[in-house]
């Protein structure tokens, strides 16, 4: 694994296993390393594939942000809502967001394009502003990255109303697909050497770490490398520390004074009958030690590590192993902390996508009822809760909305038919409104007259409905 060169070149030690964290360098080629601002978004794709943490640090809150979707709500109106959320399920709009999000942590930058058919357009030219009056029907929606994007820029002026807008993106394309001919042979499509100009309205980007003089985001593995190559570094380790964990050393002149044919065969010999806890028969002359690799820090090195990579990629270290799923009872408040972030990655990235694609479909004439005015409709995007309570949690919810509907029909704000609806139809939304009642209510603790006549008001209700 190491190299070492004769005395008069300084003994130079260079490690051959890919591993090196570059600490031999002077400070010059460190500034140098750091402020090279180029990505190869090759390389980036390849560590994606092939290196699973920084899969875990680039994949999770993409998601996490995406894995239990969203639904359109149109209040008034159920069967219109089934018809266009059937719309958005076609897209399959929860894939290509997720898909989105990873190329935005991955390169730095992710794209969606919008594809629509338009009335007044009939040659599609993808230079021109999309008018939603002229949809016709919502083709499809996809991502990509930033590997094929041969320009784009935007406006630098902070006292301008377009200040970091862009106007529009040059796409590149490098393969066309495959034709498969009657011999079954694979023919490639001839690819267009035209550049292609999508408009600022038929696309969408969101960036990460992108700041006001750089020409593209920062991919989160160009941000988290060393700590991924130190996690690297850890896994190298301990793994030839598992394979070294014990082994024996057998102080023998005979053997050692051996011919090389003899010393190969009595030493295969004795790998194999003492590969286990054999016993073994040595003369009066040898000795046989075992020795043990000692562990003792290391599970602290190893917490050092992911404590690195977690502040790192701001991904709390319980979310990134999997300790931390799917409820959040008992959990540290910066496993709370990081649900609140991808909550408002939803809001702040992912809703205006969405509402932009449903405005396109309700204005689309081949949906629904042919064209209407979204403005016109009493509608919004609600997504679905990033977690699911456990046992205990439901139960002290529960518990907690009990107490909330009592206190409100003891207050005369509700009667006992309105709140047992209310107990009876509560959502996941609906849990949290009530508590936030519960929270902002004034009054305290009731009294034992108002608990006894509420629950005979709820057994009366009760039997009323069922009679």
């Amino acid at each position: 694994m190491f190299g070492i060169g004769k005395k008069e070149k300084k003994n130079k030690t260079i490690r051959s296993d890919g591993l090196d964290m570059n600490s031999h360098l002077p400070y010059s080629l460190l500034h140098w390393r750091y402020s090279w601002d180029e990505q190869d978004y090759n390389k980036l794709n390849n560590q994606y594939k092939h290196d699973a943490i920084a899969r875990r640090v680039v994949a999770k809150p993409a998601e996490d942000a995406t894995r239990n979707g969203w639904r359109l709500v149109i209040a008034d109106d159920p069967d219109k809502q089934e018809t266009y959320q059937d719309a958005l399920d076609k897209l399959r709009l929860n894939d290509v967001l997720t898909q989105q999000l990873i190329y935005q942590r991955l390169h730095g930058d992710g794209y969606i394009n919008v594809g629509v058919k338009e009335i007044n357009n009939g040659s599609s030219d993808l230079r021109k502003p999309l008018i939603p009056e002229n949809v016709k029907d919502v083709a499809f929606v996809h991502a990509f990255g930033q590997n094929h994007i041969e320009q784009y820029q935007y406006n630098d002026d902070p006292t301008s109303d377009n200040y970091k807008k862009e106007q529009s993106i040059t796409i590149r394309p490098t393969q066309a697909g495959y034709k498969t001919n009657e011999q079954g042979m694979q023919i490639p499509n001839p690819v267009n050497s035209k550049p292609i100009i999508l408009d600022r309205s038929r696309y969408f980007h969101i960036t990460l770490d992108k700041f006001e003089d750089d020409a593209t985001g920062t991919s989160i593995i160009t941000r988290c490398s060393e700590q991924l190559k130190a996690m690297n570094i850890a896994l190298e380790s301990t793994g030839k520390m598992l394979r070294e964990f014990t082994f024996k050393v057998i102080n023998s002149d005979e053997l050692a004074n051996e011919n090389d044919e003899d010393f190969e065969r009595d030493l295969h010999r004795l790998t194999q009958a003492m590969n286990t806890e054999a016993v073994a028969v040595l003369h009066g002359d040898d000795e046989l030690t075992k020795v043990a690799t000692p562990v003792n820090g290391y599970d602290t090195l190893l917490n050092f590590v992911w404590q690195e990579l977690s502040a790192a990629c701001n991904i709390p270290k319980s979310v990134l192993t999997g300790e931390q799923a799917g409820s959040l009872a008992g959990a540290s408040q910066d496993v709370v902390n990081y649900y609140d972030t991808v909550k408002a990655m939803q809001e702040s990235l992912l809703k205006p996508e969405i509402e932009y694609i449903v405005r396109l479909l309700m204005y689309a004439d081949d949906i629904g009822d042919g064209q209407e005015d979204p403005d016109d409709l009493d509608w919004h995007i609600e997504f679905n809760p990033l977690w699911s309570p456990d046992d205990k949690t439901q139960s002290e919810t529960f518990n907690n909305n009990a107490n909330a509907a009592s206190t409100l029909v003891g207050s005369a704000i509700y009667d006992p038919d309105e709140a047992k609806q209310i107990l009876n139809g509560m959502s996941n939304n609906a849990i949290q409104g009530m508590q936030n009642v519960t929270k902002n209510d004034s009054s305290d603790k009731l009294t034992p007259e108002q608990v006894k006549e509420y629950l005979d008001d709820m057994k009366k209700a009760t039997h009323g409905q069922k009679t």
